[in-house]
């Protein structure tokens, strides 16, 4: 499974909107050269979003998509102060954004990755750490929980 760097790490990402968030998602991808086009995986995640939020709850979304564009998985991890309507399934606003992309051929990967998460994101502790950690205690955080 895909190992964070810290570089895969923003604790102050741009944006006020989905729509923003999702683009400086796609730029964080493209930029650590995980997908070989920005706005295709960016259409990616907005087609996602449009089935089904991604908001878990608890401030946390978990924006994925599987694309010919993405190189190999990879997760992201950002977050805000300020947090942002995510049309989550609690409601609350989202300030944490777990992003994961895979290969076209990837869809296993990407099951597994979001069910490791998903069983984490139910417990306040782990929460708690994504949206306190620093880069250090964030990356062991979801390093250990998608290594397991």
């Amino acid at each position: 499974m895909a190992l964070l760097t810290p570089d895969c790490i923003n604790l102050n990402i741009s944006g006020n909107t989905s729509y923003s968030i999702l683009k400086s998602l796609a730029d964080m991808a493209f930029t650590r050269g995980f997908v070989s086009d920005k706005n295709q995986f960016l259409q990616t995640l907005l087609q996602r979003e449009k089935l089904h939020s991604t908001g878990f709850g608890s401030g946390i979304a978990v924006p994925h998509g599987k694309s010919r564009v993405v190189k190999h998985p990879f997760v992201l991890f950002a977050r805000r102060e300020n947090p942002v309507d995510w049309q989550a399934a609690d409601g609350e606003p989202v300030n944490g954004w777990i992003c994961i992309g895979v290969p076209q051929e990837g869809e296993e990967n990407q099951v597994k990755m979001i069910g490791a998460l998903c069983r984490k994101i139910i417990h306040a502790d782990f929460i708690s750490q994504l949206q306190q950690g620093d880069v250090s205690q964030i990356l062991t955080q979801l390093n250990h929980t998608l290594s397991d």
